[in-house]
């Protein structure tokens, strides 16, 4: 049978260490998953927003190509000598005759308001504008890297840019290249932003709308079964803890401290030490356990063992094992002696004074023991072994009932006199002194 550990104070839940916590799954869940998900979440939404500009700014760009393309065969058609004038290298200003600047300009703003063009230049390979729909900017040179990009690799560039009226406009440099592929010259298309954003919008919201619904119900999903996941291990560990609780009851603090330091993997160590012994036994229990209901023999032991246990906590020793109706304690330490008597005296007194019908006997020996976990994996037991335990169990069983028989050098003079004791297993005798409750007051000297 295994003591109670009183140790612990009843009035407040202990402390739970690291490993006894249970596993913060909702607090990971929060500080870990939902910022993860949020920046996957934004991330998606960056890729999927550069995407769609890049997509939207291939969309302008061909538009714009086939604009460009549209306008020179049109003007062409209309003002041909003009155009070829043009392609060399005269601005409409410098078009002879003044006849052909007007019909280059009249077809020009033909295209321009066919194709709802908010603004329409065209320039030589040296930057010099050639044509604007703004007739002041002709003849006037470009210096932007756009214009330069267009003239030196041959591809189309998109220039976002702020229009006079303070709207967003796309500037679309496309260049025109005759039938040998040659490059004659670039247009500059304007084109206001918004028209085609607005429809690839449309467009990509319900395929957007889906996704990311789906995602939300997951989002919110997950959240619940995280939720429910830790009430679950929340309720798990606070059973688990219970039951540990209740177990560690049935073994020493010590047993417990050893098993929590072995990490439940190596094995628990053992270690030789000195230590005062205090063995106490019920006298008579064998007859009042046959004559008494099994209900009134198991209160009356709880209540004396509950007894005997509180005090030897008291006094700071610790309950190594119960044997039927036997304590076994252990006092550490040089103080272990002085405590021991002190607790011995005590349950002496609790016992004489507490109308219990059967009274105990002490034997207190203080000697070198083992401190180890005796038995198979499967059933060991964490205590002391060693000579010093029989004879303390033998001096026990010298005491009379409501007597204390310890060994002599462990006594002060309020013990009876120096008398010698021969014990079951030993050759020498030992030298001992009795010290008896006394019946008629509360205390005793």
């Amino acid at each position: 049978m295994a003591a109670r550990d009183t140790s612990a104070p009843a009035a407040s839940e202990p402390q739970l260490e690291p490993l006894e916590q249970p596993f913060p799954l909702r607090r990971l869940y929060r500080r870990r998953f939902l910022p993860a998900f949020a920046g996957f979440l934004a991330a998606l939404l960056l890729l999927v927003g550069l995407t769609a500009k890049i997509v939207t700014e291939s969309i302008y760009l061909e538009l714009a190509e086939r604009r460009a393309q549209t306008i020179a065969r049109a003007v062409s058609a209309t003002a041909p000598a003009a155009w070829q004038q043009l392609m060399q290298g005269r601005s409409a200003r410098e078009l002879s005759g003044g006849k052909g600047e007007t019909g280059l300009s009249a077809a020009f703003a033909a295209e321009v308001r066919e194709l709802a063009l908010a603004d329409l230049k065209v320039y030589d390979l040296d930057r010099r504008v050639l044509f604007a729909t703004d007739a002041a900017k002709i003849g006037t040179r470009e210096d932007g890297a756009p214009l330069r990009s267009v003239i030196e690799s041959g591809r189309s560039v998109i220039d976002r840019a702020t229009a006079a009226n303070g709207s967003a406009q796309y500037e679309l440099y496309v260049p025109l290249k005759d039938a040998a592929g040659n490059l004659r010259a670039v247009f500059e298309l304007y084109e206001p932003v918004g028209y085609l954003n607005e429809l690839l919008l449309q467009a990509a919201l319900p395929a957007l709308a889906v996704p990311g619904s789906l995602l939300l119900v997951l989002a919110l999903a997950l959240d619940r079964l995280v939720r429910a996941a830790q009430r679950d291990i929340d309720m798990r560990t606070a059973r688990l803890n219970a039951l540990r609780r209740r177990i560690e009851t049935f073994v020493s603090r010590s047993a417990v401290a050893a098993a929590k330091k072995s990490g439940g993997r190596e094995p628990i160590a053992s270690r030789k030490l000195v230590t005062t012994l205090l063995y106490s036994d019920v006298r008579g229990f064998t007859e009042f356990s046959e004559t008494r209901e099994p209900e009134k023999v198991v209160a009356f032991l709880n209540a004396i063992m509950g007894a005997q246990v509180a005090i030897i906590s008291g006094h700071g020793g610790e309950v190594d094992k119960m044997i039927g109706d036997a304590i076994l304690a252990r006092f550490h330490g040089r103080t272990g002696p002085r405590r021991a008597i002190a607790a011995a005296r005590d349950i002496l007194r609790a016992v004489e004074h507490g109308a219990f019908p059967r009274k105990v006997g002490i034997g207190i020996y203080r000697g070198r023991v083992i401190l180890g976990a005796i038995g198979p994996d499967e059933r060991r037991d964490f205590t002391v072994i060693g000579d010093p335990v029989n004879i303390a169990a033998r001096l026990c069983a010298a005491a009379r009932a409501g007597e204390v028989v310890a060994d002599a050098e462990l006594t002060g003079q309020t013990f009876g006199p120096l008398e010698t004791l021969r014990v079951k297993g030993r050759n020498e005798a030992l030298n001992v002194r009795r010290w008896h409750v006394d019946t008629g007051s509360a205390t005793s000297a």
